[in-house]
């Protein structure tokens, strides 16, 4: 009886403390000092360090979905971007699915569990929100997706072989970024950095970089899971119930098997949605790249125009997922394909060679050494995180100028700024491309 008691009141005292948590968030979202502040204090609360999650149905708790998807999307939408509310709007949806699945952000009860939607959609994210803004329909934002990426192309193909690129076009911005605005960089390093972003997450560039390079900097033999975008048939691959694609490695013999019963499609066309979708295949078990050594790397070796490039090839990556016509492979490898023929038709040369991808992919291994879970997303990128007065991307070029950072957290994961700036540290100097010491304001 006393213990059941205390049972309720400890439970009674949690429910507080999450009212109270929630309110203190609203206060933040409406003055505009969101800033991760509710995810960051939702991760731990009295009594639990890690609350077992719940498992609910978008079909079935339809009005809980709606509230929750209502309340992240706001939330996120209040955070600062050094994008324009154009991007930032479309780019938003795609971070509240992952939050769905996996329970984060607002997708909680009143007492702090994990709500997880495992059948949630982008489309049915956006199903959602466009009965709050109907410009924000899966097919509007889909075609509007395709469009950002066909400017970079034809942006890329007028000035390519000329000494200087604009990061704008007559459009404005490439992708909105507001620092890109009156930005002119050097062509070729951004081009290279633009793809070596572009072939480190390919499988056969993972695989052959661990056949060049198979140990970590510490000795050790270097672990490295990798995947890659497929086209689908969307019915047929829902109906096999395989779930998450991306969650166990499928064999070269079922990939096969797949594509010969009509569920995966490789030809290199183009292939329009609702028919074909894409989904993500995971081909090896194991932590993948971080994207954010792997932009560091890139901006130590070729420079500022390199970082940006290998930027706007994180980009392509992130809208890619969810377009109106797709192509195998993913339009960043397209990208790809698309500077090494245009590079080899007018100057008789590669823009990188293997040697190139297969040490940034080395480098910034998750698994190498010393190790980071960290990789920040796209949205994260051009995000003022809490403490700062610059985007994240620009954050990581102070980094390697040698200038005063802010203790700031990154990510989902919230990695400290001294930590994760140690870890790259430590890293280049074990990849002898020294940088300066990190300083903290």
């Amino acid at each position: 009886m006393v213990r059941r008691r205390g049972n309720r009141n400890h439970k009674r005292s949690r429910q507080r403390w999450l009212a109270n948590e929630r309110l203190q968030a609203t206060f933040d979202q409406l003055d505009n000092r969101y800033n991760d502040s509710f995810d960051r204090r939702r991760r731990r609360y009295p009594g639990s360090d890690d609350p077992v999650p719940k498992q609910l149905s978008v079909k079935r708790d339809r009005d809980i979905f709606r509230e929750c998807v209502r309340r992240d999307y706001a939330y996120l939408r209040s955070q600062r971007f050094a994008v324009t509310a154009e991007f930032s709007d479309r780019v938003l949806p795609q971070s509240v699915l992952g939050r769905a699945q996996n329970g984060h952000g607002w997708f909680a009860d009143s007492v702090g569990q994990p709500l997880i939607f495992a059948d949630a959609t982008f489309d049915r994210i956006c199903s959602i929100l466009e009965e709050l803004e109907p410009q924000l329909g899966h097919l509007q934002i889909r075609a509007w997706r395709n469009h950002q990426i066909e400017r970079l192309l034809n942006h890329l193909e007028r000035c390519f072989g000329q000494p200087l690129i604009a990061l704008e076009d007559e459009s404005g911005p490439l992708f909105g970024v507001d620092f890109f605005r009156g930005l002119e960089v050097e062509t070729e390093p951004f081009i290279k950095g633009l793809v070596l972003a572009g072939q480190m997450d390919d499988p056969d560039c993972r695989r052959r970089s661990l056949a060049l390079m198979p140990f970590a900097f510490n000795g050790y033999e270097l672990e490295l899971g990798y995947g890659g975008q497929e086209v689908v048939a969307a019915d047929r691959l829902e109906k096999l119930g395989l779930g998450d694609t991306g969650a166990r490695a499928f064999s070269p013999a079922e990939r096969q098997s797949l594509i010969d019963i009509g569920v995966i499609f490789t030809e290199a066309k183009t292939y329009a949605y609702p028919e074909f979708d894409q989904a993500y295949f995971r081909r090896a078990s194991c932590e993948g790249v971080c994207d954010d050594l792997a932009l560091l790397y890139i901006g130590r070796r070729y420079g500022f125009a390199a970082l940006l490039g290998a930027f706007l090839s994180d980009a392509v990556d992130t809208y890619d997922k969810f377009l109106v016509q797709c192509r195998p492979g993913g339009m960043d490898g397209y990208l790809v394909n698309k500077l090494f023929s245009l590079s080899w038709q007018r100057a008789g040369v590669t823009p990188v060679t293997e040697d190139e991808t297969s040490s940034l992919i080395n480098f910034a291994a998750k698994r190498n050494q010393p190790g980071t879970r960290l990789s920040s997303s796209h949205r994260r990128l051009v995000q003022y995180e809490s403490g700062s007065d610059l985007p994240t991307l620009l954050q990581h070029w102070n980094f390697l100028e040698g200038k005063p950072l802010p203790k700031i957290c990154f990510g989902f994961s919230r990695e400290p700024a001294e930590r994760f700036y140690r870890t790259a540290f430590l890293r280049f100097e074990a990849a002898k491309l020294p940088v300066p010491s990190p300083t903290f304001n």
